[in-house]
């Protein structure tokens, strides 16, 4: 293993006085070279080249391990804010350019809106593909629709033997009046009706055949469920390139493919005593861990049908589909379909990448290490497939309360539960959000027209909820608050649009509009908060690529919201419009030009939508 293997990252230091920017390189070199980390970083230090570059003053080892660089800040200022203005697309890279990422997110079973917990699967999905996009990875966004599954057919049997309308009531989404109304009624019907369920299992034969009129029926009902869905992820931004629906995947013979696949080179077993006699058994190279995917009366497991969907979007299964136009999604992107009928030769093509992303919840972690243990086995040449697990969403009392759900006064916040019917839709929290925006807006803009205070009201309240959604860890359990995530100050979406909207507010009153900056004028920016501004700004890429490394978009909340507290201190010590010194004035309305453009990227990357005005 060469040096050129070592890995590293770039940080701040913990102490200005260390420098301007610190690396742990020498960490990794020192089991490389059998060095001690002191000593390894001393020998980074001694071969950096600093005539190549202008940026740097000096590097010097500490005897922690670690390599302090020190910055021509003069230089640095110029070239990031230069960059910064004329680079609409400032902070990409293309480490990844010429390769591909699958990435499933959403996949919420069409007999109900989608709730809480749902969005936040939806929003880091939706996140790591912009983060993708931006590093030049060949994106390809998919939302799996399970159409066969038993939640489906209790619907229909709701339909046809429950006496349900298979029309929703005037102004109500049919999404919701699905999972809200029937689908909690039929569950109640089954305890009332035993012989109810029996109806259940025929619906549910129906569905998997095809090709009658239950199944027609399910097909209907799923497709507007579907729709209804699509409007709920739109409001907050979020596209997909690919519906694949899990009947689909039945009907052109995948799980047949695999299951051939897998017995051929032994991962599964069929058990010839005990407990699972009769099944076919997936079995881990972990001790004691073993996986049915073929019940003894010869039926797959819910989990089973995984594997040969996996397989497809590694490109180890060939792609059969055909494909359809479905809906053109807001900006012109079209969504496709997939079918079970013959392919066509100029058809689109889906599936096969070099990573695949697949964003479920750490419920479902056993399964999905099953599912990556027998693509391995498939044989993945060298590709990988990655499980992003996140953590449940609770609701905090106060938010509960005001969404008319019950609670416990002895419990800090409420657990959703499908099951046990607690939960609260997306598109009711969207709609408390926008309410408690446009009154918080109202009050900050008085003569404010509807049309205005509507458009900043749901865009605050796509801030507030995108962003609450990932500025925590993946494994951490988020506790939503309807007022917090508001809130203008603090770790909140709501604040990263003010710092946008006060930039804005400020070049409109100056009417600047930048020509061109000059070296010494950038010299001018000297002050402490000037230089954690632009430090900051020059960073984007490497937190970008942080985050892209680590599947982790927290970073890039973190980073967005580093940088808007940097620039609101920059803001409340430096004055701009005010300044006397014709230069340092010039500097630094140059430097909030550049900063609105990075932070528009930044929000951009969180899928927040500016304004420049709140």
């Amino acid at each position: 293993m060469g040096v050129e293997s070592a890995s590293y990252s770039f940080s701040e230091p913990p102490f200005p006085e260390l420098g301007d920017l610190t690396c742990n390189v020498a960490f990794s070199l020192s089991k490389i070279l059998g060095l001690s980390p002191k000593d390894a970083a001393a020998r980074v230090s001694e071969h950096i080249n600093f005539k190549e570059t202008r940026y740097i003053l000096s590097a010097q080892a500490h005897t922690a391990g670690y390599v302090n660089f020190k910055f021509n800040l003069p230089e640095l200022a110029y070239e990031t804010i230069t960059t910064a203005i004329a680079n609409p697309d400032f902070g990409s890279l293309s480490y990844a350019k010429g390769k591909k990422v699958i990435i499933e997110h959403t996949s919420v079973n069409p007999n109900k809106a989608l709730h809480i917990g749902h969005a936040r699967n939806a929003i880091v999905g939706d996140t790591l593909a912009r983060v993708c996009r931006k590093v030049g990875y060949d994106v390809e966004v998919l939302n799996y629709i399970d159409d066969t599954g038993v939640q489906v057919a209790d619907v229909i049997t709701g339909i046809l033997y429950g006496d349900m309308s298979k029309k929703a009531p005037s102004g109500m989404k049919y999404d919701q009046y699905c999972g809200d109304l029937v689908y909690v009624k039929v569950n109640d019907l089954y305890t009332l009706q035993p012989g109810l369920q029996d109806k259940r299992k025929e619906v549910s034969r129906a569905i998997e055949e095809g090709n009658n009129k239950t199944a027609k029926l399910a097909q209907e009902v799923v497709e507007k469920v579907v729709k209804a869905q699509l409007e709920t992820v739109a409001r907050m931004g979020i596209q997909y390139d690919l519906l694949n629906y899990e009947s689909h995947i039945l009907r052109v013979g995948y799980w047949d493919e695999v299951f051939d696949l897998l017995k051929k080179k032994g991962v599964v077993k069929l058990a010839e005593e005990g407990k699972l006699k009769g099944c076919w058994v997936l079995e881990s190279e972990e001790e004691g861990e073993e996986k049915v995917l073929v019940r003894s009366d010869g039926t797959a497991v819910y989990a089973a049908k995984d594997i040969p969907y996996a397989a497809w979007k590694m490109g180890i299964l060939p792609d059969r589909f055909s494909y359809k136009r479905f809906l053109v999604q807001e900006g012109g992107r079209q969504l496709w379909v997939t079918s079970a009928e013959p392919r066509k030769r100029d058809s689109v093509s889906f599936g096969g990448c070099d990573l695949c992303l697949t964003v479920i919840g750490a419920s479902q972690s056993r399964v999905q290490k099953f599912v990556a243990y027998a693509l391995e086995k498939l044989g993945l040449g060298g590709k990988t497939y990655r499980h992003l697990s996140y953590g449940e969403v609770s609701l905090s009392n106060d938010t509960a309360k005001d969404m008319g759900v019950k609670v416990r006064d002895d419990k800090e916040s409420l657990r959703m539960s499908g099951r046990f019917g607690i939960y609260v839709n997306v598109d009711d929290v969207l709609d408390s959000l926008s309410s408690k925006a446009r009154e918080q807006s109202a009050e900050g803009n008085a003569g404010a027209g509807d049309k205005w205070l509507s458009l900043v009201s749901e865009k605050l309240a796509v801030a507030a909820l995108r962003y609450d959604m990932i500025k925590q860890d993946l494994d951490k359990t988020i506790t939503f608050d309807l007022k917090e995530a508001l809130k203008l100050e603090g770790d909140t979406g709501p604040y990263l649009v003010y710092s946008y909207a006060r930039a804005s507010r400020l070049l409109e009153k100056m009417g600047f509009r930048p020509i061109q900056l000059t070296r010494p004028v950038a010299a001018q920016l000297k002050t402490t908060d000037e230089r954690r501004l632009f430090l900051l700004m020059s960073r984007f890429d490497m937190e970008l690529e942080n985050a892209d490394k680590a599947m982790a978009p927290r970073k890039v909340a973190q980073y967005a919201h580093d940088l808007a507290v940097a620039f609101n201190q920059f803001y409340e010590t430096s004055p701009v419009i005010s300044e006397k010194e014709a230069e340092v004035k010039k500097a630094r309305a140059y430097l909030v030009y550049a900063f609105r453009n990075v932070m528009l990227q930044a929000l951009q990357l969180l899928g927040i939508e500016p304004l420049s005005a709140i």
